[in-house]
């Protein structure tokens, strides 16, 4: 299988697009927007899509599609049909990923982050496998605040493990998961 940067992109972009299928448009929020790719191929099946996301250098303009310069952490999700949180979730703190499920709860999530597989070669960055109450993973160093790809506003963030984040995502009201791998 081909593991170059555009595959796994196509793949990613194929997994999204699927999912996305299963939902009928409605308000869409896509948390840590980043460069808004997906924002933008969730307004063009016919979402009402904000982008949210606390810096706006990669961002494009793009119909459809409302960017609001802001932190994940203070946006109410309430009136949400679906949540996209797709590569912030593992930039968060546990406590912070909590309180995103919760305010997402009840709306369908496509969540894309990475997980904590046991080992690793980077222990200036990742740590040894941890528990923090039910929750087993790993700290992730995060880079400064400059770097458009790190946290806004946390030194580390959570990297569950895949049995983890599953029993996280239950006990946030999500039942049903489905999975795939870019």
């Amino acid at each position: 299988m081909d593991q170059s940067p555009e595959a796994r992109d196509a793949r990613r972009f194929l997994l999204f697009d699927q999912l996305l299928a299963r939902f009928a448009p409605g308000r869409c929020y896509d948390l840590g927007s980043g460069h808004g790719k997906f924002a933008q191929r969730a307004a063009a099946t016919g979402w009402t899509v904000t982008a949210i996301d606390a810096r706006n250098e990669r961002f494009v303009s793009a119909p459809g599609v409302e960017f609001v310069q802001a932190d994940v952490r203070n946006v109410r999700l309430d009136d949400a049909d679906l949540v996209l949180c797709l590569g912030l979730f593992y930039h968060l703190t546990l406590d912070d990923q909590i309180d995103l499920l919760g305010r997402a709860s009840g709306a369908p999530l496509i969540l894309d982050t990475h997980v904590a597989s046991g080992t690793h070669d980077n222990p200036e960055v990742l740590s040894e496998p941890v528990a923090v109450g039910d929750h087993e993973g790993v700290w992730y160093v995060e880079g400064p605040r400059e770097d458009a790809l790190a946290s806004w506003d946390n030194a580390q963030s959570f990297w569950h493990t895949e049995p983890s984040l599953l029993a996280l995502l239950e006990s946030a009201g999500y039942a049903v998961v489905l999975s795939g791998t870019p």
